[in-house]
């Protein structure tokens, strides 16, 4: 049985498995788990929701018919030990990977772009580490939408930055080859 304790208003429990991560209750919570620790966290809020589902439906019109797929929620074992289990709000995915993957399973590694979605309330430190270990464990980019300021930081592998305003455009690099977008598009809800 697994207890939680509060802190920062969210829930943790030590050392947690695998196994009884996958065994959690589907109870409208969302579960990461970050160095053996669970993180458990609450369902999006409006804007939160409104942005990710803008972006996810940008990308996957673009990635129709190539070789990626794009996933809302979906779960990376990014590491086994300590365990680290991570679900971002949008990701996209190769093709390949994905048939390489069982049905009942986790995707194994980080995927090739994380979309996070960031507000005020969200806990600055976890994001910092989620990122850096999205990029770790296999991601080509990162990418942060922040809605209030209408900004986007993009993270790449090979440790480049870059911080875009709504003016700017946003490209998909080698993960996307061939997409951009406006900001202030992506963000007009």
């Amino acid at each position: 049985m697994i207890h939680y304790s509060s802190i920062y208003g969210r829930s943790f429990s030590p050392g947690i498995t695998l196994e009884e991560f996958a065994n959690l209750p589907g109870d409208a919570v969302k579960h990461e788990v970050s160095l053996g620790v669970l993180i458990r966290l609450p369902p999006a809020k409006s804007l939160h929701a409104l942005v990710a589902n803008a972006a996810l439906r940008i990308i996957q019109r673009f990635v129709e018919g190539r070789e990626s797929v794009v996933l809302s929620e979906a779960g990376y074992v990014l590491c086994a030990n300590p365990l680290i289990v991570r679900q971002p709000d949008i990701s996209v995915l190769s093709k390949q990977r994905i048939r390489a993957t069982s049905p009942d399973s986790y995707f194994h590694g980080a995927p090739e772009l994380a979309i996070e979605v960031n507000l005020p309330s969200n806990d600055p430190e976890d994001k910092e580490v989620k990122i850096a270990q999205y990029l770790q464990y296999g991601a080509i980019q990162v990418w942060v939408l922040y809605p209030i300021t209408e900004q986007v930081h993009v993270f790449r592998a090979d440790g480049s930055t870059s911080i875009l305003n709504a003016s700017q455009t946003l490209d998909g690099g080698s993960v996307l080859p061939g997409f951009s977008i406006a900001l202030s598009d992506l963000f007009t809800i």
